[in-house]
């Protein structure tokens, strides 16, 4: 005995899925973009500008970029990165100890004032998870929408 089922607009439920996996890695992608470039915002306008570091150069500032890219064998997976090749982008983030390359002693000036010692600690300062974490919900929303505009679509 064999159990089937049959209902109207079967075709048509089949057409909507298929369109709606059609399109779907063409909406994540984008809303990746659109994540990923609110976290880049935040972080140069906001963390880098004065709250969470103060710039002398800009030089962190200017290097945050964005990048998305498609991956794995059909291209179905999406990655988007923020962030600075700036040497010392990762040491503001989560802090570490500078030690000297050559020489005993890191040698430096503050204020005026000449400063000669074994390591210096430099403490966290994050600019870049705490620029994600403050569009969190923004986030959220993006992807909710673009999800129920695909649904609604189709």
């Amino acid at each position: 005995m064999q159990a089937s089922f049959d209902f109207e607009g079967g075709e048509e439920l089949r057409k909507g899925v298929e369109r709606i996996a059609k399109n779907t890695p063409g909406m994540v992608y984008s809303t990746v973009v659109q994540a990923c470039t609110l976290i880049e915002i935040r972080a140069k306008t906001h963390h880098l500008a004065g709250v969470t570091l103060n710039p002398q150069t800009h030089r962190l500032q200017q290097s945050v970029k964005t990048s998305v890219e498609r991956k794995g064998l059909f291209g179905n997976e999406i990655i988007g990165r923020v962030g600075s090749p700036v040497v010392y982008a990762a040491v503001h983030e989560f802090g570490g100890i500078i030690k000297p390359k050559k020489g005993k002693y890191l040698v430096f000036q503050i204020d005026g004032t000449w400063i000669r010692t074994t390591q210096v600690n430099i403490p966290k300062r994050e600019w870049l998870s705490k620029s994600a974490k403050d569009n969190e919900a923004a986030i959220g929303r993006l992807f909710g929408r673009e999800v129920t505009l695909l649904i609604e679509k189709q």
